[in-house]
């Protein structure tokens, strides 16, 4: 009841009976802050009755000691605006139920306005909290990035694959992920499983190592057992620089 608001048109400065003094003014705003912006059931006189926007049920004393005026003074103003037609009043023994005549031409968008002004700020707040969990997740994301990266440990896994330079393939598979954006459940996997798919490469290179030099000690063998002649020496003496181009110790 004490939420939203009402409009208080500036003419009301050109009513006599409203103007007429500082109480009357307090008393007509009073009733409008009192009046109900919908529509909503209560029990009037010991019958259940629905109150439609701009009524309210009150009482004299009530008004009087809530604004700290006379009793008369209230009574003597509601019957003014009565008899103005600018209220209607329904009495009871216990209490009385107020109605603002025209409440719908000058309050009408009251209700309106204020859901549109309720529904801007909750799209706002939605907004808001849509864009701090866009960023919670992001740097949820780039924390675990973080954090399962650093998981790797270059010294266990330079035990386990001692024929790799573990620390160069380390700077590699990190420039890797950063460059093409990669993302993984588990870094300590993804590396472990790109030391793994480089050894094949090792093993081949140690191959094709260990086939030359196999291919140089037989020249040498065959060279030490059956004497060339010069034009044979110079042929063989070309084949072993060919060879050893290609060979890495």
């Amino acid at each position: 009841m004490n939420n939203g608001y009402v409009k208080l048109y500036r003419k009301t400065l050109d009513n006599p009976i409203i103007m007429h003094n500082t109480d009357n003014l307090a008393i007509w705003v009073y009733l409008l802050m009192k009046a109900t912006h919908k529509k909503r059931d209560v029990i009037f006189d010991g019958r259940r009755t629905t109150l439609e926007p701009g009524q309210f049920i009150t009482g004299r004393g009530v008004i009087a000691k809530e604004l700290k005026v006379s009793s008369s003074k209230v009574q003597r103003f509601l019957n003014r605006l009565e008899i103005e037609q600018q209220i209607e009043q329904q009495t009871c023994p216990r209490n009385r139920l107020i109605t603002i005549v025209n409440w719908n031409d000058y309050q009408q968008s009251e209700q309106v306005s204020e859901q549109q002004v309720n529904n801007k700020r909750t799209t706002s707040e939605q907004q808001v909290n849509t864009n701090k969990n866009v960023k919670n997740d992001k740097n949820e994301r780039m924390k675990e990035k973080r954090v399962s990266v650093a998981d790797i440990s270059v010294p266990d896994f330079q035990q386990q694959f001692p024929a790799i330079d573990v620390k160069a393939e380390f700077e590699k598979f990190t420039d890797y992920i950063e460059a093409h954006g990669k993302k993984y459940k588990n870094y300590v996997a993804a590396f472990r499983n790109w030391l793994k798919s480089d050894i094949p490469k090792k093993k081949r290179e140690t191959d094709q190592t260990q086939e030359t030099a196999e291919r140089l000690r037989k020249a040498r063998e065959e060279y030490e057992a059956d004497p060339m002649t010069e034009a044979e020496r110079k042929e063989f003496r070309e084949t072993m620089n060919n060879l050893s181009k290609g060979f890495q110790v």
